[in-house]
């Protein structure tokens, strides 16, 4: 994803352009590779007397820059107190977090801490951060980073031994399967390492607090027993995945990036479900319903890996041996 940059002379001049040709807005933001909500928003406060002229609404916007002021330069009690709590070393977050719980009068986001250091760089205030990083990261770059920080105590090297033999059951491995006809939904397979039984759940959208809630609904709706860990990729969706934990005795693990082969039964399987939901398949169209009777064929499929008895045979025999020996 591109850094944003405020509309420059020459973007209000082609805006100017098309609004004298009667372009309508949609039109004007795809010529101009720009989102249609920007072009509303530099017409709503750079338009006078019903007139939009470029060389006027550029004025306005450089004025409105320049006047904008952090409530860290405005107040100084509250400048002072962030500029002990960085020469101390706390960082952004820690100096708001000890506002709210000291009540102070005054009160500032992490958010404004950093954008107040980082937009008069000339101060050098960056230099007190632990980072010490003269640019800012991207948002999405920040949020990724600090997860990746934590996935190094959850690595699947660090999933039981027995996981890796097969020969016991309660070990799954999960994936999302995504469609290019929808920009939202997406499917989350679940296959359980032994018996090569999956599940299957229909996410509205990619958050990873849907796709997590499905997880926990899927472990919650059968058998505790067989629950034992879950192996994903790197993958986003996969952000919260300590709400699994939260709700359920099942242990998460990640793999390396771009190591299909670390959860091999979910890679076969998300292959064998493309016979029934091919990547142009308009999944959008069907519900969980449907999924779940594409989830009992492949359950009752034979597998030549499981001397050609079924997931759904293997799975019901583990279940009936477990309940006679903790008779």
């Amino acid at each position: 994803m591109e850094h944003y940059t405020h509309l420059d002379m020459k973007e209000r001049f082609l805006i100017n352009h098309y609004l004298s040709i009667k372009t309508n807005v949609q039109t004007i933001a795809e010529k101009s590779k720009r989102h249609r909500s920007t072009i509303y928003r530099e017409l709503k406060r750079n338009t006078q007397h019903g007139c939009y002229l470029p060389s006027i609404a550029h004025g306005l916007a450089k004025k409105r820059q320049s006047c904008s002021k952090n409530k860290i330069q405005t107040n100084e009690k509250l400048n002072r107190y962030v500029l002990q709590g960085l020469k101390k070393g706390w960082t952004p977050e820690q100096i708001s977090g000890r506002m709210k719980q000291q009540q102070t009068e005054f009160y500032v986001c992490s958010e404004s801490i950093y954008r107040y250091i980082y937009r008069y760089k000339h101060l050098g205030l960056y230099k007190l951060l632990p980072g010490r990083r003269p640019k800012r990261l991207h948002r999405s770059n920040r949020k990724i980073s600090k997860w990746k920080l934590r996935l190094l105590a959850r690595h699947i090297d660090h999933r039981e031994t027995e996981a890796n033999s097969r020969k016991v059951m309660g070990h799954w491995e999960g994936d999302t399967i995504r469609f290019p006809n929808s920009q939202k939904t997406c499917v989350t397979t679940l296959v359980e390492r032994k018996s090569r039984f999956v599940c299957l759940r229909k996410n509205d959208n990619k958050n990873s607090e849907t796709v997590m809630s499905h997880i926990v609904e899927a472990i919650k709706s059968s058998p505790k027993k067989i629950w034992s860990s879950l192996a994903f990729d790197q993958g986003t969706e996969f952000m919260d995945y300590h709400k699994i934990e939260q709700h359920t005795k099942c242990k998460v693990y990640f793999c390396d990036p771009h190591s299909p082969w670390q959860r091999g039964s979910n890679e076969n399987m998300n292959g064998r479900l493309r016979r029934y939901l091919p990547k142009n398949f308009e999944i959008d169209k069907i519900g969980q319903t449907e999924l779940n009777k594409i989830a009992i064929q492949a359950n009752d499929t034979p597998r030549k890996c499981l001397g050609y008895y079924t997931p759904n045979e293997v799975i019901t025999q583990h279940w009936k041996t477990f309940c006679r020996t903790s008779l």
